[in-house]
């Protein structure tokens, strides 16, 4: 009877750890749409290759390595602003790539706006990274199974034993289970506070105005940035987004001129 509560608390995890790891896993179809859009790519067909890889991206999967391949794509048919866009995604996904860093590199080289990037410990970078390979439907469903779990061995080791050595363990592993909570809600939080205050974008037209007011009627045009140019992203309203480039550049552009990295 004492191996039943074990038993039962090892089937429950195993399961709710499947049910948490389905919305990540994936079946051939998007590796049969990234090796099409490989082949489209190899035979110099660019606008093919990513009509195969948004199909992938429209799906909600994300990595790095289709992230870098659009960007070689878009850089390939002459549109620096997607390239870079696409690149930067790559790159909050990626290791250290230097590959993806020369072409960043490169791409920045030919911007028209110079503008001072503000400089970040490498750590972060990595921490961004560790932050981007889980999803936020996946923290937030990991949260609820981990709460889950810590009630449920706390009830067993209430209610199964009364032994010592056997509550012991089961007090470790409820310490355990906490602590990759507060792990996974950390990085939910942390997900949740950067779409709120620290997105940041590129822009995709030739030329973008930017405005003192959302709305093109009203608004005084302040300055003018162009294509490729990365700027951070304030807030949203109606069609439209604050931008800062910089210390003293601030103001609103269009919705569909700017990309979301």
């Amino acid at each position: 009877m004492s191996a039943q509560p074990i038993f039962l608390l090892f089937f429950v995890t195993i399961s709710l750890f499947h049910f948490v790891a389905l919305p990540t896993a994936f079946c051939g179809t998007p590796e049969l749409l990234f090796d099409a859009g490989s082949r489209a790519y190899l035979d110099g067909d660019w606008a093919g290759a990513l009509d195969y890889w948004k199909q992938i991206e429209t799906s909600g999967y994300q990595a790095g390595e289709l992230f870098y391949n659009m960007g070689n794509a878009y850089f390939k048919l002459s549109e620096p602003g997607e390239a870079i866009l696409y690149w930067e995604k790559a790159d909050r996904l990626m290791g250290e790539n230097s590959d993806l860093s020369a072409n960043l590199a490169i791409a920045r080289a030919r911007l028209v706006d110079k503008l001072d990037e503000p400089v970040r410990l490498p750590i972060w970078n990595k921490f961004d990274r560790l932050r981007a390979a889980f999803p936020r439907d996946t923290l937030a469903l990991g949260g609820t199974v981990f709460c889950f779990l810590v009630f449920a061995t706390l009830g067993i080791r209430k209610w199964a034993w009364r032994g010592f050595a056997a509550r012991r363990r089961l007090t470790r592993l409820v310490w355990a289970l906490v602590v990759v909570l507060a792990v996974d809600l950390s990085l939910l939080a942390l997900d949740v506070r950067d779409d709120l205050t620290r997105r940041e974008g590129v822009l995709t037209e030739t030329e973008v105005q930017v405005l003192s007011a959302p709305a093109e009627e009203t608004g005084k045009l302040l300055f003018s940035l162009h294509e490729g140019t990365k700027v951070r992203v304030l807030r949203e309203l109606e069609g439209w987004f604050e931008i800062s480039a910089g210390t003293d550049r601030q103001g609103w552009v269009k919705r569909g001129t700017i990309g979301i990295i």
